[in-house]
């Protein structure tokens, strides 16, 4: 079964930095957006299942509303502390049950924390954060049909 680990940060972007130096700014209102891109993407293609973390704010669960797919999404079981030991903990997660990608919704912080939990899954890291070196901005759309090229396997990640 193809599947793909969702980790999408509310806190992230939220920096003053961000409101200070006129940078752009991703309310979670537009990353529960994003995520029904991605979601809907990710459909188009196939993907049969979709793992997300849980968090505060519910952004999967927003993304989710309203929307007809055919693939399934469930939370991980996992505690909840609203910082970045939650990305760290849902990677880890994720890399215990083999996931084919995770999508990130996040800055480098956000990343370096999925990171920590697992190294070893391909990472498509939308820019969400306050500092951006590792993340990209990337369109919701193409983030999903990356993600369910890699899950459906119609894409070999060594080579990219």
């Amino acid at each position: 079964m193809s599947t793909v680990g969702i980790i999408a940060n509310p806190a992230s972007g939220k920096d003053i930095r961000r409101l200070v130096t006129h940078a752009s700014v991703f309310d979670n209102h537009e990353k529960a957006h994003i995520l029904k891109r991605v979601l809907m993407a990710m459909d188009a293609l196939g993907v049969q299942q979709v793992s997300f973390m849980p968090d505060y704010y519910g952004l999967v669960d927003r993304a989710l509303d309203g929307l007809h797919l055919s693939l399934s999404a469930t939370s991980l079981h996992m505690d909840m502390w609203a910082d970045e030991r939650d990305s760290t903990e849902a990677a880890r997660q994720f890399c215990e049950n083999d996931v084919s990608c995770i999508v990130i919704l996040g800055g480098d912080g956000t990343n370096r924390a999925v990171a920590k939990g697992c190294s070893s899954i391909p990472l498509i890291a939308i820019s969400t954060g306050t500092n951006n070196v590792f993340p990209e901005m990337i369109e919701g759309t193409i983030a999903g049909l990356a993600a369910g090229l890699i899950a459906r396997k119609m894409v070999d990640v060594e080579r990219v």
